[in-house]
This record gives structure tokens, C-alpha cells and sequence, in this order.
């Protein structure tokens, strides 16, 4: 099958923040003896009862495609593990900016769509939650329940039991001062889930029949990137505006779109890159690629959906 099978030529609204560092590939996802997984793009973070988390991309949407993906270091033990594969024209520095000025050859990627990803670390089931810049949902849109179906809705799921979440920026205008009508809150587009010290960690990756586990021990280290990049035709309009936010309030039932404005936002000019759909799930299958250069792109921001406002 042809490679331009498994890739795509677009956007990536959840590209990085601007910076004049250029940081070492060892500290683009820095950890020690732990495993580090990095959320970038337009995702919800649903806390459950057991305080364990629920990771949904978005639900398919005529005008608003988000495609999900994973990416690893080449030659790690879970990128092995898992069956990642390169893809030759992925620009990782296109995805988080953290990474400019690594080498393109040392990520390998696999498809998240229609797959499952479970990740357990220690004995607990509570996530502690940290990221205080997802859009706080329970004052955006209070009242509004999540919609019962959101697993089957979801492009792609990630189950967190143990670990912590903590703030993370992947664009320039992560970490500014966002309104919602009346509401205002730093918001983000990047998250880190940190594993439990002094403890192991699996992690499951299941698509239909397909299964896939690694368990890091431990004293090991893994780092993992789950993406949620915007398709071309989900660009436009002013980075001031996200014209795209009726896509967060799709997770809920009933509840009206209130539109994230920042009028100091700049957006960002997103590298040429192609976007992988590589791995051997069938969700991979069948996708037709289409050339094109990526336009401007604007903060992809993050939901927490709860029990009230995430720790601060």
C-alpha cells in the first residue's frame, strides 16, 4: 500500500509555542525514572467518580476534523511494544515546539483513532489534578451534563488511573487570560500526566480485536506525546476568536456554545508537516492523503469536565 495511504498533508492546530530556545530532544519531554505522557491539541479531560480520568479527542464533525495520533521515541521500549512505525515528512517541531531542533528520524507514530489507550500506574485509582488552565466547564457551561455516550462519540479514548496532571503550554497563546461571555481563565492547549513515584505503570493500547500492553518498572523511563491536530478545513477565521469551541460544548448534552476570545492572541504560522496515520489498527486504513500547506494556526485549547473547578 501506498505510504501517502497512511499520512495526511495538514494543519496542526495544536502546534507549539513560539520560542527562541531550541531545547535538547532530552529536554523535550523531560522525566526521570517515571512515565510522562504529553496531551497536546483539543481534547476533554472528564474526572469520573473514582477521580480516575476519562481522555476523549473530539467526536467526528462535518467542518471540524481533529485527528488523533501518538508519537514515541525510535528504538524506546514502548514505541517496540506498541508497533510504531517512522513516517518519512513528519516534522515533530510542527507538533511542539519543545521539540525544535530535534531530528525528525528519532520519533516513531501510531495511529489513536477508533483505539483505546489505558494507562495504570500504582496502586490508586484518583489522578491528582494540577492543570488548572483547562477551560474550567463547570463555569462555562454549569448545570450541563456530559453526554452519556461520549466513549462511542470520541474519535479515541485514554483512561488515567494514578499519576497527576500538570500545566503545560504547546502554542503562544497557551498560559493568556481567555473569555467566556462573562468568564475568564488562563487556558491552555498542552497537558503532562506524570506516572506515580516509586511505582510501575502499564500501559494498554486496544483497537476492535487488536491488543497491545507495556509495563515500565520502576526506576524506567518512557515518554509518550498523544496529539489531537486540527485538519485543514478546520482553519480560518481570527486566532483571536476560536471559532471552532462548539466543538468542546459537543461534549455535553444541550448546552450553548459560548466562543473562547482573547484579543491578545497572535496564533502562530505552522511548519509544512505530514501528519501520520501509520500503525497497524484498521482505524489506519483507508485514509486518502491530500497535499496541502498548513495556514495559521490558533490555541486548540483543553476542557476539564467535573466535580467543580480543578485544584489551584
Amino acid at each position: 500500500m501506498n505510504r501517502r495511504q497512511f499520512v495526511s498533508r495538514v494543519s496542526l492546530g495544536a502546534a507549539a509555542a513560539c520560542t527562541v530556545a531550541r531545547p535538547s530532544l532530552a529536554n523535550a519531554a523531560p522525566s526521570t525514572g517515571q512515565v510522562t505522557l504529553r496531551f497536546v491539541g483539543m481534547m476533554g479531560f472528564i474526572e469520573r467518580q473514582d477521580h480516575s480520568y476519562l481522555v476523549a479527542t473530539p467526536g467526528q464533525h462535518h467542518h471540524m476534523t481533529h485527528v488523533p495520533f501518538l508519537m514515541a521515541r525510535a528504538g524506546s521500549p514502548i514505541a517496540r511494544a506498541l508497533n510504531f512505525a517512522p513516517v518519512p515528512g513528519v516534522i515533530p517541531e510542527a507538533f511542539d515546539t519543545a521539540l525544535i531542533g530535534t531530528r525528525p528520524e528519532d520519533f516513531v507514530f501510531r495511529s489513536l483513532s477508533n483505539t483505546s489507550l489505558d494507562v495504570v500506574s500504582g496502586s490508586r485509582e484518583a489522578v491528582t489534578n494540577d492543570a488548572t488552565q483547562l477551560a474550567q466547564m463547570d463555569r462555562i457551561a454549569p448545570g450541563k451534563r456530559v453526554r452519556g455516550n461520549v466513549e462511542k462519540w470520541a474519535t479515541s479514548t485514554i483512561s488515567l488511573r494514578g499519576g497527576r496532571l500538570e500545566n503545560s503550554a504547546a502554542h503562544p497563546d497557551a498560559g493568556r487570560v481567555w473569555t467566556f461571555g462573562d468568564y475568564t481563565q488562563r487556558l491552555t492547549d498542552a497537558v503532562n500526566y506524570k506516572s506515580e513515584s516509586g511505582a510501575a505503570t502499564s500501559v494498554r493500547l486496544t483497537s476492535a480485536r487488536d491488543a497491545q500492553a507495556h509495563v515500565v518498572r520502576d526506576g524506567e523511563q518512557e515518554d509518550l506525546w498523544i496529539f489531537s491536530a486540527a485538519a485543514l478545513e478546520a482553519r480560518g477565521g481570527s486566532p483571536t476568536r476560536i471559532e471552532h469551541s462548539d466543538l468542546v460544548f459537543d461534549y455535553l448534552v444541550d448546552a450553548k456554545t459560548v466562543v473562547a476570545e482573547c484579543q491578545n492572541a497572535t496564533g502562530r504560522t505552522v511548519p509544512p508537516t505530514e501528519v501520520p496515520f501509520v500503525g497497524p489498527t484498521s482505524a489506519s486504513m483507508g485514509i486518502v492523503a491530500s497535499s496541502m500547506a498548513p495556514p495559521d494556526s490558533w490555541l486548540c485549547w483543553m476542557a476539564y469536565f467535573g466535580f467543580g473547578t480543578a485544584k489551584r
